[in-house]
């Protein structure tokens, strides 16, 4: 529903967002009561619904409360005068699931998901890229962060730390290492290898550490198929038994990560085998990189 609103006029971010907003009803910065964020008046009743937002709040929440607003009067089953916390306590479930749809409306609305992946093709660095979504979407940034982390497709793996480089919150694309390190833990820059792009930036009084996994060298330097390499590699550490295990891992880690480049899919399914204890030690054989970049060809080239 988000992004038709958007598509109908053709607007991207950054767009004035009262504008838009006052085609559905009539806004209104004021003082709100008993902390709440906004409130929509009249959905379903009035010809133009009156949408009142908490002046009181930061710029970036009283924005995102407003696209919020406008979520409970596009959703067709919103209706009625709606008291909108976003972040609500104990009230009953009918409630609690508007304020989720309007949240989410509100987050697609700021930052679609389309222009955040077409951003993220154009960007030279992830502290660029953060720095313009905040710049033309105005969202806070922890909004931000948790909308990018569910819509790009590169293997990102991105932590906000303290002064002392001790977790405070990480964030990871669909198609980055599984890692889920305990709040505080002391963040390295060489903590995941060598396959990756390490950036440290600032924004504000955060500190971020990212790591973007760049995959390995697609090329192809010996002239045998893979199975033949497989062969050898299985022979050479006498580990037969370990076939169908080998192939089910790379079948279903290509599944996975096919979105990505060929050199991202060599990378996520290294990364893997060298995860699992009965399979890591297959991957220091020299030719077991060889193999995996002519099986994801051939798989690719199927695709």
């Amino acid at each position: 529903m988000a992004h038709r609103v958007l598509a109908k006029r053709k607007l991207l971010p950054p767009f004035n967002l009262v504008d838009l907003a006052s085609e559905y009803g009539d806004v209104e910065f004021l003082q709100l009561p008993q902390g709440a964020d906004g409130i929509t008046i009249g959905i379903g009743e009035l010809e133009r619904p009156k949408i009142l937002i908490n002046s009181n709040a930061p710029e970036t929440r009283m924005k995102f409360t407003l696209a919020h607003e406008l979520g409970h009067i596009v959703i067709p089953w919103h209706t009625g005068t709606i008291v909108s916390h976003l972040e609500p306590g104990e009230e009953d479930f009918e409630y609690l699931q508007m304020e989720s749809e309007a949240n989410r409306f509100a987050a697609e609305l700021l930052m679609p998901t389309d222009w955040l992946s077409e951003e993220f093709e154009k960007s030279q660095s992830i502290a660029d890229y953060f720095r313009g979504i905040l710049r033309n979407s105005g969202s806070s940034k922890d909004a931000a962060l948790i909308k990018i982390f569910k819509s790009i497709r590169a293997p990102v793996i991105c932590a906000y730390v303290d002064s002392a480089f001790r977790l405070i919150q990480l964030v990871r694309s669909s198609t980055a290492p599984y890692f889920a390190p305990e709040r505080h833990t002391l963040m390295k820059k060489f903590m995941f290898g060598t396959d990756n792009e390490f950036e440290k930036f600032e924004i504000d009084d955060r500190i971020y550490f990212s790591w973007r996994f760049t995959g390995v060298d697609i090329a192809e330097v010996d002239t045998r198929s893979w199975r033949e390499v497989l062969a050898t590699i299985l022979s050479d550490m006498r580990a037969e038994e370990k076939l169908q295990s080998i192939n089910a891992t790379l079948a279903a880690t290509f599944q996975k990560s096919k979105v990505l480049s060929e050199p991202e899919i060599c990378g996520a399914i290294l990364r893997a085998f060298a995860a699992k204890d009965n399979l890591s030690d297959i991957t220091y054989h020299p030719l077991f990189e060889q193999y995996v970049v002519k099986r994801v060809k051939e798989l690719s080239a199927r695709k």
